[in-house]
């Protein structure tokens, strides 16, 4: 996603932004809320940017809250859907840790250690670990067979009500990449404002920052005159892969991405 975009708001990037709570109730809440947007939530493949196969997790009211690592077949990227499954129902299994500016996200790891998807980034400690709960709970209701399909495969952004009711906005690229995502917004015009000041600030890839995180990976922010953050990107493997994103996402602006709601 974007994650906050998070990702589990954000996508995302691409993210679940959720009404602080605490104790048991807190997941009690989490777990309900779960249940009502998995009945059309789904995995989304797509090609990435740099050729390798790719999973997003995606909740029923369209917010991104997994982005899979690359991988070099199909075949291996359906493996690791159901690496999720088997291992998202596990606390234990979920890693929250600092990237370098400050914010936090988390990865889902499996039995051997290895990373097999990450969240976008979120304001702070607290959040992106309720947001590891939504998830669990989220997985739990999925079951053993959840929908998988393709992405969509069109430039576009997308305007969608998340978990918390706020209004939210994400930038598709051609390929179903699901590139920039944005934090919540009171309403849906102020949303469609947030879509404006992407496509005036995005063209320039001046605008853009990359964050490094504590295990390697590079995410992405579009960052307007005044400082503040207009969008965030996905986490990726490699600096060069989140500066390729960024030449996509500015030509992508460049050339008038439509608009649609979902």
């Amino acid at each position: 996603m974007f994650t906050n975009i998070t990702r589990l708001a954000a996508l995302a990037l691409v993210s679940i932004s959720l009404v602080a709570c605490s104790g048991e109730a807190d997941e009690s809440v989490q777990e309900d809320s779960a249940e009502i947007v998995s009945r059309t939530a789904r995995f989304e493949t797509f090609t990435g940017l740099d050729g390798q196969f790719y999973f997003d997790l995606v909740a029923g009211n369209g917010e991104n809250v997994l982005r899979s690592e690359g991988y070099k077949t199909e075949a291996a990227r359906d493996g690791g859907v159901k690496s999720v499954i088997q291992n998202g129902v596990d606390a234990k299994s979920f890693a929250v840790l600092p990237a370098k500016n400050g914010e936090y996200y988390f990865n889902l790891k499996a039995g051997n250690g290895e990373i097999i998807a990450t969240s976008e980034t979120y304001t702070t400690k607290s959040s992106a670990t309720r947001a590891t709960r939504t998830v669990q709970a989220l997985i739990k209701v999925l079951g053993a067979t959840p929908e998988t399909r393709p992405a969509v495969r069109q430039e576009r952004f997308e305007l969608f009500v998340g978990e918390n009711k706020q209004n939210y906005f994400r930038l598709r690229a051609g390929n179903g990449e699901i590139v920039l995502g944005s934090e919540g917004y009171s309403s849906k015009a102020a949303a469609q404002s947030g879509v404006a000041s992407v496509k005036a600030n995005g063209q320039s890839a001046a605008n853009f920052q990359i964050i490094e995180t504590v295990d390697g990976q590079f995410a992405i922010r579009l960052v307007a005159q005044n400082g503040e953050i207009i969008a965030k990107g996905e986490s990726y493997v490699s600096k060069s892969n989140a500066q390729r994103a960024i030449v996509t996402i500015a030509g992508l602006l460049a050339d008038g991405a439509p608009t649609a709601a979902l």
